[in-house]
């Protein structure tokens, strides 16, 4: 049966690096199927004119000029594809890459499996998948049951960390349980200091009004039954076994974090973390749609706004 998304043989899950190769395989089919993701329908005037727009050629590149207004525009405009120097068919593996391995990619490897010549363009490139990944997620909140709890990353502390006497920065994770309390979905939400109001003003924002926080009995999950939260609360010190039950998916999904981080990136620059944290959750939160794997991705990269180098580095 073809892939529903795509009209392709095989999912993207099950494909080869050769199959992706032949769905693919040159920068035509990576642009041609970049305008269908994107414009479903054909390319519009940017400015919204309900008129037709004819492809013209500047500078080596396609671009669509409306018949009315004369705005031109392109496929990559208003993407994170938007005036890079890279093919999009690096892209396309790059994003194939990142969103169908379970471990990640290390940009050294993308640099040289791919064949581009500066580590600062494979970064710059990572970096900017990443980021839509994270703009992606941050549009979701999680509901129903969630635990909760704060956990700490890293070595070195971030800018946003150095209120606390740690060398780590602290994350508040949440996770999402389904009817059978299964974890569903994972996010992260870096926090300015472990304090109550960092961790609430954390909780209001990823997680919905109404649902039910698990946690290990800090008081700002308590505080947050006055925020509309309701709370079941299993304290460490009084029952180690009971609160590593109730806490069974942060604990497993922080270990697999921790081991994602160091057997892939050898630990991450206080700078970056919430971007990898935003790549372990981003794979996770879509593991019951490896079909539609590379699409997402893509879709994601497609509506992400632009991103420079000194954005991200900010």
């Amino acid at each position: 049966m073809k892939d529903i998304l795509t009209g392709f043989e095989k999912p993207y899950h099950e494909l080869t690096l050769i199959d992706f190769q032949r769905r693919f395989p040159d920068e035509k089919a990576c642009r041609n199927y970049l305008m269908k993701m994107r414009w479903f329908v054909g390319p519009r005037c940017p400015n919204g004119c309900d008129s037709k727009v004819d492809m013209i050629r500047k500078r080596n590149a396609d671009m669509f000029e409306c018949r009315m207004c004369g705005k031109q525009t392109s496929p990559t405009v208003g993407t994170i594809f938007h005036k890079s120097h890279l093919p999009l068919l690096t892209w396309f593996w790059a994003i194939f890459l990142m969103a169908t391995s379970k471990k990640g990619i290390s940009m050294l490897y993308l640099q040289k499996q791919l064949g581009i010549k500066s580590y600062r363009a494979a970064w710059l490139m990572g970096h900017k998948i990443r980021y839509a990944m994270l703009s992606r997620d941050a549009l979701y909140t999680l509901n129903g049951t969630v635990q909760a709890d704060e956990i700490f990353i890293g070595g070195k502390q971030s800018k946003r960390a150095r209120k606390i006497k740690s060398n780590k920065t602290p994350f508040l994770i949440g996770v999402e349980e389904s009817e059978k309390h299964r974890p569903r979905f994972v996010t992260f939400e870096e926090l300015e200091a472990v304090y109550d109001k960092s961790i609430l003003d954390a909780l209001e924002k990823k997680v919905d009004k109404g649902s039910t926080l698990k946690s290990d009995g800090a008081t700002a999950y308590a505080k947050a039954k006055q925020k509309g939260y309701k709370h079941l609360a299993s304290v460490y010190s009084k029952h180690p076994e009971e609160t590593a039950e109730h806490l069974k998916w942060v604990n497993v999904l922080t270990s697999n974090l921790k081991r994602f981080l160091l057997s892939t990136y050898q630990g991450v620059p206080p700078k970056y973390r919430d971007a990898y944290l935003a790549e372990f959750a981003y794979r996770f939160n879509r593991r019951f749609w490896p079909r539609q794997a590379f699409d997402r991705l893509l879709f994601a990269c497609i509506n992400t706004d632009p991103v420079t180098l000194p954005d991200l580095k900010t």
